[in-house]
């Protein structure tokens, strides 16, 4: 919704730059298409911040119902790694065979 407001902001823009200035059709046409790409430039990132977070959100989910995860090739559970809030990395717990192996969540499928 905040797009939109900024939509509402850049035509409103050149219309001030149109009646309000002295400078050439191009340069008012170029003013707006550089706002309007940094306007698309922040949604597409925020859009992609969002669908990461989901993804990780979605993978705590399965670890946390005791279902296996595949990280970067190995097998990960409950049971033989830990999870790590801070850092957001699954830790390899000392009686297993991946004792102090790292694995971060953007590995994880």
């Amino acid at each position: 919704m905040a797009y939109l407001s900024g939509i509402v902001l850049l035509i409103l823009l050149f219309v001030v730059l149109h009646r309000f200035t002295e400078i050439s059709m191009q340069q008012k046409i170029g003013v707006t298409v550089i706002l309007a790409a940094l306007i698309l430039a922040a949604y597409l990132f925020n859009q992609n911040n969002k669908n990461n977070r989901l993804h990780i959100e979605n993978i705590l989910l399965d670890y946390k119902q005791n279902k296996t995860i595949v990280c970067d090739g190995i097998d990960v559970n409950n049971s033989e790694f830990s999870y790590s809030s801070g850092t957001e990395v699954f830790i390899g717990l000392k009686q297993s065979k991946h004792y102090g192996r790292i694995i971060s969540l953007d590995q994880c499928q």
